[in-house]
C-alpha cells in the first residue's frame, strides 16, 4: 500500500506550500508527492493523469480539498466512482472523508453512488432527446452534400444514363466517391423499391381533371389511380423497379407491386404513370418480394424535404 499526495493551484503566482505541509503531516512522502499549477477547469491534468496511471489496488490518494483534485462536481464524481472500482482509498483532509475508516466509507459508497445516478439521468435524457429527434426526422451529424431534390435530380439523370457520375457530381459541386455514396448507383443491377413519403393533411385535385393526387381519402379505384402517377423514374431504373411502398403519416401504408408486362407511359418530362396494381397483403409482400426491407405498418419518419427514395431488395 502506498499513500499518494495531490497538491495543485490555479496560477505559477499561487502557492502550493499549505497543502505540501499538510500532505506530508498526513503521512506523504516526498517521492510520493504529485504537484500541479494549472488550471482546475481543464479536461486533462499531466501531474494528476500520472498519479492515476500509478494508483493499484489497496493504494490511497490523500488531498487538502475536493476541489483540488476534481474539475467539476461531474468530474469527481467520476474519479469517486474509479477510486472505488479499483479499491484505491482516498482522503480529504479539511473535509474528513477518509475511505479508510467506517464512516468515510459510508460517504465514499454515496458519493459512487450518486455518480451513477448521474451517469444514468445524462444517458436518459440523451436517449429521450435522440428517440424525439428521430420522431420528427432529424438525424443529426454533419449536413449531408445534397440536399433531397438536389438528390432526386441527380438520381434521375444517372437513371437515364445520358450523364457520368463524374459529370454529375461537377454539376452539383460534390466529389464523386460522395455522389456514389448518396447515390443508389453502387446497387447497379440489383432490383429496388420505390418509397413514396405522403402525409393525409393535403388532398390535392387537378382543377382541369379533377383527378385526386396523394392521398385522396377516396374509394379504393381513386386511390389506385392517384398511387399510378406520376414519378420522376429513369429509364435505366425502370426494369428494375419492382414495388412501390406508401408511406402515409411516418407508417407504412401501402405496397403495390409493378406489373413486369404493364406498360410504361412517359411524358416529356421524364416522368412515368407506373403500371402498378392492387395493394398488397403480408402475405402478398412476403412471397413476391421476401427482401423488401419493410412492411406494413412499419414506422419510418419522414425526413423534411424528402418526398421519395429508393430502397434495393
Amino acid at each position: 500500500m502506498t499513500r499518494y499526495g495531490y497538491a495543485r493551484v490555479s496560477t505559477r503566482d499561487q502557492s502550493t506550500d499549505h497543502q505540501i505541509d499538510a500532505l506530508r503531516a498526513a503521512g506523504v512522502a516526498e517521492e510520493n508527492l504529485f504537484i500541479e499549477k494549472i488550471s482546475g477547469k481543464l479536461s486533462s491534468r499531466p501531474k494528476l493523469d500520472v498519479l492515476l496511471n500509478k494508483l493499484e489496488a489497496g493504494d490511497q490518494v490523500v488531498v487538502t480539498r475536493f476541489k483540488r483534485i476534481g474539475r467539476s462536481h461531474q468530474h469527481l464524481l467520476e474519479l469517486v466512482a474509479w477510486f472505488g472500482e479499483h479499491d484505491v482509498d482516498f482522503v480529504v483532509l479539511e473535509q474528513g472523508i477518509d475511505t479508510t475508516t467506517p464512516g468515510g466509507r459510508m460517504m465514499f459508497r454515496f458519493l459512487a453512488a450518486l455518480a451513477e445516478y448521474d451517469r444514468e439521468m445524462i444517458v436518459e435524457g440523451t436517449l429521450d432527446g435522440l428517440a424525439a429527434a428521430r420522431a420528427r426526422g432529424r438525424v443529426g451529424g454533419r449536413p449531408e452534400a445534397l440536399s433531397p431534390a438536389q438528390l432526386a435530380q441527380a438520381q434521375l439523370l444517372y437513371d437515364n444514363d445520358t450523364h457520368t457520375v463524374d459529370e454529375i457530381a461537377a454539376m452539383f459541386r460534390v466529389g464523386r466517391s460522395t455522389l456514389y455514396r448518396q447515390l443508389h448507383a453502387y446497387a447497379d443491377g440489383q432490383n429496388c423499391a420505390l418509397v413514396v413519403y405522403r402525409n393525409t393533411r393535403t388532398r390535392k385535385v387537378d382543377p382541369d381533371t379533377n383527378r385526386r393526387y396523394g392521398e385522396t381519402g377516396a374509394s379504393t379505384e381513386v386511390q389506385l389511380e392517384a398511387d399510378r402517377k406520376w414519378f420522376p423514374i429513369g429509364k435505366t431504373r425502370r426494369p428494375r423497379l419492382k414495388a412501390i411502398v406508401y408511406v402515409v403519416d411516418g407508417v407504412v401504408a401501402r405496397v403495390r407491386a409493378v406489373d413486369p408486362d404493364g406498360r410504361w407511359q412517359v411524358d416529356d418530362r421524364g416522368y412515368c404513370d407506373v403500371p402498378v396494381g392492387d395493394a398488397l397483403t403480408e402475405v402478398d409482400i412476403a412471397r413476391q418480394l421476401p427482401t423488401l426491407p419493410l412492411r406494413l405498418n412499419d414506422q419510418r419518419p419522414h425526413i423534411k424535404g424528402k418526398i421519395r427514395e429508393y430502397v434495393t431488395l
